[in-house]
């Protein structure tokens, strides 16, 4: 499996020139899972991290981490991840309510609404950078620039032949990179949050591409495929009117009765 996702991330290289490892997630139900050389951060430093911490931990230091429940030190995954169900969630948000004095309602609504694995079903994160993960990965999170991100839509679309679907929020992107990609085997775009920023140092010209274990076969295909055709030096800036085209322009423009750039070229 190690061998497999080195050339994975061999693949994305070649093709965008990535500036960090990609992120391997996966979900473990049996402690057995974890590899010998992950780091727990409670049990081995005596200190909490944030999972966006965990991530950046892996892809700029080249760390092995292991989180369960008592090495969170931020309150969203402890619901989404399923440490705790959703009920639990709420009564945490009628504890604030009741401190400020003020209704739960829109606390609970807000619990209510994240997407979020299904309580108890796992004991905790192993999180890794993609160049070192022995194991299957049930998310791959993609850390990349827009031109990047590009590039990879064009590897999908290769093979789709289709639109891209997310959706966005400002905050939580610990979970809506991983949760909607596991629960639903879809690829998902993520805005780094505030938290990422902050905490992760994350970049402010990164964003998410998260890539869930049931499209990894079609994904690196066409990263593969994209990769045959060019990279990122494919692609440069200029502001020519009249620029040249490919000649499937020409042929679509001479269809439609507009002038193509050999009948421009010849004025």
């Amino acid at each position: 499996m190690l061998e497999q996702n080195k050339e994975h991330q061999t693949l994305m290289d070649k093709l965008a020139g990535l500036r960090y490892p990609a992120v391997a997630l996966r979900m473990i139900r049996d402690e057995a899972e974890v590899p010998g050389d992950a780091v727990r951060p409670f049990r081995d430093k005596g200190s909490h991290i944030a999972l966006c911490q965990a991530f950046a931990y892996a892809r700029r230091q080249g760390k092995i981490i292991y989180m369960e429940k008592e090495d969170h030190w931020c309150w969203n995954p402890i619901i989404t991840y399923g440490y705790i169900d959703k009920e639990l969630g709420k009564e945490g948000f009628r504890a604030i309510a009741r401190a400020y004095g003020t209704s739960s309602a829109s606390g609970e609504a807000f619990v209510e609404g994240f997407p979020a694995l299904p309580a108890g079903e796992y004991r905790g994160i192993l999180i890794a950078p993609l160049t070192k993960a022995d194991f299957q990965p049930d998310v791959t999170l993609i850390y990349c620039k827009n031109d990047q991100l590009r590039l990879f839509l064009m590897a999908v679309d290769s093979q789709t032949h289709g639109l891209l679907e997310s959706s966005f929020s400002p905050v939580d992107s610990c979970t809506y990179s991983v949760i909607p990609a596991i629960l639903k085997g879809e690829y998902r775009i993520t805005i780094p949050d505030p938290g990422e920023y902050e905490r992760g140092l994350t970049p402010e010209d990164d964003i998410i591409f998260s890539v869930p274990r049931q499209r990894e076969e079609e994904f690196y295909r066409g990263v593969a495929a994209q990769g045959a055709h060019g990279d990122r030096s494919t692609f440069y800036m200029t502001m020519k009117e009249d620029f040249g085209r490919p000649k499937m322009y020409d042929i679509l423009f001479e269809t439609w009765g507009l002038m193509t750039g050999e009948e421009w070229d010849k004025k």
